[in-house]
């Protein structure tokens, strides 16, 4: 179905990231600049080499349960580096994470036998699957935490309220073919077109996706790698905390850490939610009595630093080697 992959705009993203920039910027008034120089100082090398490596093992686990899902009809080592590429791509075009997963679908289609519908149903029995740890957390999260009153307590329930529908009528939808063509057929009669291929595209899509819920192994060893990938993903902030002398409950640090990238996938257009992911994570480790500063180094080491710039970099070179891969097959 895609005939291209997703194409990025470098005048907009240049200017929603700089609009996160500022987000970001206006969140260091808020603390002591020496004693956060300070902090960011004090962690060393280690913890960050820890942290670089925590994450990218993470991104083995999350490529690995699209591998799964796709029946490993698309070779693992395409998997990883068509995923690692749309991590790159959902941070550089402002469209939530539509972009990085149209560009799946589209390079999904290219490396392996598999049509346009079916990679799209993989990707969405894998977006859903990996969501499963971070609701979890979430949830048993707000039920236990006293630190979220108030206003934090709403829009935490917003949020998670959210991602839960959401998810749940991707599901439904992917489940049956009636409520798609439905929409269909809406369109077929407002644009006087033949949208005959489409329909074809939905009934794919929709056995595709009901086979894969039928394949219950499948599905286990796909979860399996959804915690994995949650549990190194989260390490980070553990290993800066313990290096800067912080004693983080575990349960608390896996809520904070869940409930921040609940939050970042509420598409803002901002790339990679700059700013907003640091001030919902900095508030976040403030509630449950860490000091300011220290919140926002622990912050910045772990979101800014460890989960941005290391998707925007190791991001950017799978990107090229995806593009490069597909022109040598195209090529021969």
């Amino acid at each position: 179905m895609a005939e291209k992959p997703p194409t990025i705009s470098r005048k907009q993203t240049a200017i929603l990231l700089a609009v996160g920039i500022v987000i970001l910027l206006l969140l260091l008034p808020t603390l002591n600049i020496s004693m956060l120089s300070h902090y960011m100082e004090r962690v060393g090398l280690l913890p960050i080499a820890l942290s670089f490596i925590s994450i990218n093992i993470g991104v083995v686990f999350y490529s690995l349960g699209w591998y799964i899902l796709s029946e490993r009809k698309i070779p693992f080592l395409d998997a990883f580096l068509i995923s690692y590429a749309s991590l790159f791509m959902n941070l550089l075009i402002p469209t939530g994470s539509t972009s990085g997963e149209a560009f799946r679908v589209y390079m999904g289609g290219k490396v392996s036998d598999l049509s346009g519908s079916e990679v799209l149903s993989t990707i969405v029995a894998h977006r859903v699957v990996m969501l499963i740890p971070f609701l979890t957390s979430v949830a048993l999260g707000i039920s236990y935490l006293p630190a979220l009153i108030g206003q934090s307590l709403c829009t935490a329930l917003l949020a998670l309220l959210l991602i839960v529908i959401g998810a749940t009528l991707l599901v439904k939808m992917s489940m049956t073919e009636k409520y798609l063509l439905r929409v269909i057929d809406l369109a077929e009669r407002a644009l006087k077109k033949d949208l005959s291929n489409m329909r074809r595209y939905v009934r794919d899509y929709t056995s595709t996706f009901l086979r894969l819920l039928q394949r219950r192994n499948l599905l286990i060893l796909a979860l399996l790698c959804a915690f994995a990938n949650w549990i190194f993903d989260m390490l980070p902030i553990f290993i800066y905390s313990y290096s800067l002398g912080i004693d983080i409950d575990v349960f608390l640090g896996t809520f904070i850490y869940s409930f921040s990238i609940i939050m970042i996938l509420i598409p803002l257009g901002i790339p990679g939610n700059t700013g907003v992911r640091e001030w919902a994570m900095t508030g976040l480790l403030v509630l449950v009595g860490i000091d300011k500063t220290v919140a926002g180094a622990v912050t910045i080491l772990s979101s800014t630093l460890t989960v941005f710039l290391n998707e925007l970099i190791f991001g950017f070179v799978c990107y090229l080697l995806v593009l490069r891969r597909i022109s040598k097959s195209s090529g021969s």
